[in-house]
């Protein structure tokens, strides 16, 4: 990350490992300011085999929180889909959080492995496993981050192995070739549309003209719509709602808490009913994000987690209900894992005492009843990709609470992932047998970056060349996706630069709502490569059929002299064939 003023540190011999050990004991970085202070001392009590043990002493928060850290370069020259294992030992008597991360030492800093940790006051073991992208000599480090707050960690045993190729990445490498994506988009996403001509005494009628019209495809392609201003009049919205509408058939409604409720018992059910019922009206699917997240977390709410609990379980039973056959998909809590570290809220106070599964199950089970037949898809939402969100879930499984679809976040701000990574993402959640849902896919038009958070640039503007790169990458990306059995959905973020998150170049329409190539490629795909407009002719039998995209269909017949019919029909995803019968008057 951010370099300060250097002060090395001796760090004794590393016990023996299964793979080769990349950063034997040698000298770590200490990038911290004065508010820390860095002891290695003699092993006492650690677990066996550790020789020495670091103690980080923090005074008080830093603010960014990565800029109180300790570092080391790995030396080498990975090649891409080298799986990485990163382990150490912790413990903190005063349950201070800490991140650990292995990734990119130059700017985007691209992460291998993160673990966000909370170490207690018993020496435990921390793994996590991670496959490069491939890096230049010495381009990749370890590094551990301690500035959220005050408190004494304590580290040892540290362990970066490389476990050599990831078959996974293999596998994926092979999934990601055009051809194989091409041929999986025919066999996954379409099937035979056959339509029988008939006239009133039922008898086939030959050489009748077909049109077999997609109006709605099955498959979720979505975008938030945080900028919809349903009563503004005004140009720009306009441009606005007709390129969303032209594009999108699912929409992502705003309903952060904080942000819905500022004043207690004052929520804001009036705007999202109006969008709501706009995407209604524009044959837009809707879905409500989030029910439960630690952020924007209003200012009223209690910190204490069994009064948070009470709220939020009387959260979920007022909107379900409330917003029933307008919003049918919602992202019910988000980012369990990372939550025990805002144990200043009350919803992260609330998980970091019962445990993230707990509560992912409780929420899900709240939804669900207050839902009662709905027809409601409720989802798990996490940025985390690693073995942290694998974990969850699988605990959720025994627990059998798993969620209707997981949701996984794909922000690319501070670089785009390849390829074989956004196919062996998708292949590790698939084996939890739910629809996958790309819940918050991020491609930015301009160089990527990497900044805090809490303090997004200003200066972030789209460019050209950044616009040609988002434009090919989309339209790779959606493919891929579109080609996996599992996924059901993708939702991107944002629509427009004019509200997107982080102030980043990340919409399809610039700030002016002009579109950029992402959006025109994207278009060609949806409604041009992935949509069905065919015309065909009845043989003798009165039959004839069309290798169609699963969705909803017009059908239109015109027989010879001019008499015709119309018809509706639903391909769902996954029939294979469909008969469509159609009577002339």
């Amino acid at each position: 990350m951010r370099v300060l003023a250097c002060l090395c540190l001796l760090w004794a011999a590393m016990p023996a490992v299964a793979g080769p050990n990349l950063i034997p004991g040698d000298r770590w970085d200490n990038h911290a300011q004065g508010n820390v202070t860095l002891k290695v001392s003699p092993a006492q009590g650690a677990p066996a085999g550790v020789a020495s043990v670091i103690t980080i002493t923090t005074s008080c928060a830093t603010e960014p929180y990565y800029l109180a850290q300790i570092s080391r370069t790995i030396p080498g020259d990975l090649k891409a889909g080298s799986r990485l294992r990163f382990t150490f030992w912790a413990r903190s008597a005063t349950r201070s959080p800490m991140r650990a991360t292995v990734e990119r030492t130059t700017p985007p800093y691209t992460g291998v492995v993160e673990l966000n940790i909370e170490p207690g006051a018993e020496w435990k073991r921390y793994t996590g496993m991670g496959a490069t992208e491939g890096y230049g000599l010495d381009g990749l480090s370890a590094h551990f981050q301690t500035g959220r707050g005050p408190g004494e960690i304590e580290i040892a045993g540290v362990t970066v192995e490389n476990l050599g190729p990831d078959p996974a990445i293999v596998r994926a490498e092979a999934a990601c070739k055009s051809d194989a994506v091409r041929r999986r988009i025919r066999q996954l996403r379409t099937g035979v549309l056959e339509v029988i001509v008939r006239d009133r005494r039922g008898r086939p009628v030959p050489n009748a003209s077909v049109s077999v019209r997609e109006t709605r495809s099955d498959f979720l392609f979505g975008c938030n719509i945080f900028g919809l201003r349903p009563t503004d009049t005004g140009a720009a919205q306009a441009e606005y709602q007709r390129r969303f509408t032209e594009l999108f058939n699912y929409a992502t409604l705003p309903f952060y808490w904080g942000a819905f409720e500022p004043e207690q018992g004052r929520p804001q059910h009036e705007r999202l009913t109006a969008m709501a019922r706009w995407c209604a009206d524009h044959g837009l699917a809707a879905k409500g994000h989030p029910l439960i997240w630690h952020e924007v977390y209003p200012g009223w709410a209690p910190k204490d987690p069994d009064a948070a609990a009470t709220l939020l379980h009387d959260r979920v039973k007022d909107i379900l209900p409330r917003y029933a056959g307008t919003v049918r998909y919602w992202d019910v809590l988000n980012e369990a894992n990372v939550a025990p570290t805002y144990a200043q809220t009350g919803e992260g106070a609330w998980i970091k005492r019962e445990g993230a599964a707990p509560v992912v199950a409780k929420a899900l089970g709240w939804a669900r009843e207050a839902g009662k037949g709905l027809g409601n898809t409720y989802l798990y939402n996490d940025f985390d990709t690693g073995d942290a969100n694998a974990a969850l879930l699988a605990e959720l499984a025994r627990m059998k609470a798993l969620p209707d679809a997981i949701g996984i976040q794909s922000h690319m701000h501070s670089g785009q992932w390849p390829m074989e990574r956004v196919w062996a993402v998708t292949e590790r959640f698939a084996q939890f047998g739910k629809p996958i849902h790309y819940t918050e896919a991020t491609v930015v038009s301009a160089p990527p970056r990497t900044f805090d958070f809490a303090k997004p640039p200003t200066d972030w503007a789209t460019t050209p060349e950044g616009e040609a790169a988002q434009a090919d990458y989309v339209k790779r990306f959606y493919s891929l996706l579109f080609s996996h059995p599992s996924v059901q959905a993708i939702t991107y973020w944002d629509f427009s630069d004019a509200w997107a998150w982080l102030n980043a170049p990340a919409g399809f329409l610039r700030k002016d709502m002009s579109p950029k190539p992402a959006y025109d490629a994207l278009k060609q795909l949806i409604r041009g490569e992935w949509w069905t407009d065919a015309k065909a002719a009845t043989g003798a039998s009165g039959r004839c059929s069309v290798q169609a995209f699963y969705g909803s269909y017009a059908i239109s017949v015109t027989a010879l002299g001019g008499r015709s019919a119309r018809a509706e029909a639903r391909f769902p995803q996954g029939t294979g064939r469909l008969i469509v019968e159609v009577r002339l008057p």
